[in-house]
């Protein structure tokens, strides 16, 4: 039976040392292969000479093995990214089909006053939501107090409003809303529903309890 023959050097070293370690290890080398050099009149010995081009060998199989690793994580990586996105499309694909088809089976009932229909297995319901929705009919409308506004400034210029602002400062003219497109009005959803769900009336916004399709 033939004998293996064994491994070089620095294929022992790259598997046995870390990328730390090897560095380390080539410093000292580096240290005494100077020294050598000075005494011996510019010389180095072979043995030192041969421990040098090992541990650089090492190194550099140490370094490969390190990048061809990230590089393997990285293609992973890209395959995972690349698998999460084709299901996700499937899973908003499917979701959507979902709620078309429900949608469909809504208007049928509705239309029809049904509010159940039976097969052999299932039973296809038209049931309440457990909550009113909000139906804003036309924002314009809707009175000051259940509307909120955002407003977009440079940090400066928040900092100058918020230390002081003079009646005739320019700034003001900026803040009115509809104007240069720094102010954004829009429903106070969370108010309007407060208000409505109390009894109170608001101009251009209702509450309408819906239904939806439920299979058992």
């Amino acid at each position: 039976m033939a004998c293996q023959s064994p491994l070089p050097l620095s294929h022992t070293l790259t598997s046995e040392m870390t990328l730390f370690e090897l560095d380390e290890s080539l410093s000292l080398l580096m240290e005494s292969a100077t020294d050598a050099a000075a005494a011996n009149n510019g010389d180095i010995p072979e043995e030192l000479r041969q421990a040098l081009l090992d541990y650089c060998e090492a190194l550099g199989a140490k370094v490969d093995n390190i990048a061809n690793y990230i590089k393997s994580q990285e293609f992973d990586a890209r395959n995972a990214k690349a698998e999460i996105d084709r299901l996700q499309c499937r899973q908003a694909a499917a979701e959507n089909k979902v709620e078309r088809l429900k949608g469909l089976l809504k208007y049928f009932m509705e239309s029809r006053d049904l509010r159940s229909m039976k097969g052999r297995l299932n039973t296809i319901s038209l049931r309440k939501n457990s909550q009113d929705s909000l139906v804003v009919d036309s924002a314009d409308t809707i009175p000051s107090e259940y509307r909120r506004v955002s407003v977009t400034l440079p940090v400066p210029e928040l900092e100058e409003l918020l230390r002081h602002l003079p009646e005739e400062h320019n700034l003001r003219a900026r803040l009115t809303p509809d104007s240069n497109g720094l102010v954004k009005r829009e429903p106070d959803n969370t108010r309007l529903r407060t208000a409505l769900a109390s009894g109170v009336p608001v101009q251009g916004a209702t509450l309408r309890r819906g239904h939806h399709i439920r299979l058992t």
